[in-house]
């Protein structure tokens, strides 16, 4: 089966912040792990190989507005752009905090018509709901320039802000812009059914899976009912994407076992017997990489 990572990380220490750094060490302190402080491009190609993930989307995060960082903006979407250009698998967004006003704007132009980034990141829990009327010109930009936007929303990590981070601050942008394609990060979690609400509403608005991991490696049972409640919603298959949020859950489940959980998914037979609908292979097949090739890839690839 075919897979495309439709959310994936790359950094080195010396471009985040040092706050950044500190959360990386206070997660993995807590994980039991050793902190993720170093995963450049070839740590992600890597894993590709070994998983058999055929294309992946680098999601750059801006947290500069807010933050003292190594690199300005500019550099920052140059050195993201740059490091994947060896890389014909694989893609990268551009991180623009929309509250940088028309500096973010032109970065956001600039990253796509010259370093050919793919899309735009949007990191809400830096500090902003992301339906502030102040920020319609980007969703503008975006519908203009034909890229979608992967959105945040849900858990965030330490010294960020999680109420930014509920998806219902989505709808307004869905609803006043229709054509724009629209990604909810990690299905929301922990407000997962007000993310499938939402993407349930919005024709123009999906969710991708990046993060289950930590469910499917302690409790399998919750990818199960989130998926099951998606289809109930129409969201799942066609609305849903698969991703990893490499490398931050590779601790819970690396990305070879995480592509091969969600390869073979299928709910138990009490859930079937409850009403709900059993998972088919060719659904799977079109969260696994027919959407992600079709919102992020395109005729350009």
């Amino acid at each position: 089966m075919r897979v495309i990572d439709a959310h994936a990380h790359t950094w080195t220490r010396d471009i985040i912040s040092e706050q950044d750094r500190q959360a990386r060490k206070i997660a993995a302190e807590r994980a039991g792990v050793e902190p993720q402080l170093d995963s450049p491009v070839q740590k992600l190609k890597a894993a590709m190989n070994k998983s058999g993930v055929e294309r992946a989307v680098v999601l750059p995060i801006d947290s500069g507005f807010t933050q003292t960082m190594p690199l300005s903006l500019q550099e920052k979407t140059d050195w993201h752009a740059d490091e994947v250009a060896d890389f014909p698998d694989i893609i990268t967004f551009v991180g623009v905090d929309p509250r940088r006003g028309e500096e973010g704007l032109r970065e956001l132009e600039r990253a796509v018509t010259e370093k050919g980034c793919r899309g735009w990141k949007m990191y809400p829990p830096n500090g902003f709901y992301p339906d502030d009327d102040s920020f319609y010109p980007y969703y503008e930009k975006c519908v203009d320039l034909d890229i979608p936007i992967v959105i945040h929303t849900g858990f965030t990590s330490r010294f960020k802000h999680v109420k930014y981070g509920q998806p219902v601050y989505v709808d307004k942008i869905a609803t006043d812009f229709p054509t724009l394609k629209i990604v909810l990060a990690h299905v929301g979690a922990p407000w997962v059914n007000e993310a499938l609400m939402v993407a349930s509403k919005n024709p123009n608005v999906s969710v991708d899976v990046s993060g289950w991991q930590i469910f499917a490696s302690k409790v399998p049972i919750r990818v199960c009912q989130m998926i099951a409640e998606a289809k109930l919603n129409r969201v799942f298959p066609n609305r849903m994407l698969f991703g990893s949020d490499f490398p931050l859950f590779e601790y819970a489940l690396p990305l070879e076992k995480w592509v091969r959980f969600f390869a073979k998914l299928q709910l138990p037979n009490d859930m079937v017997d409850q009403g709900y609908a059993q998972i088919s292979e060719d659904e799977i097949e079109t969260v696994m990489w027919k959407n992600a090739e079709r919102l992020f890839f395109g005729d350009r690839h």
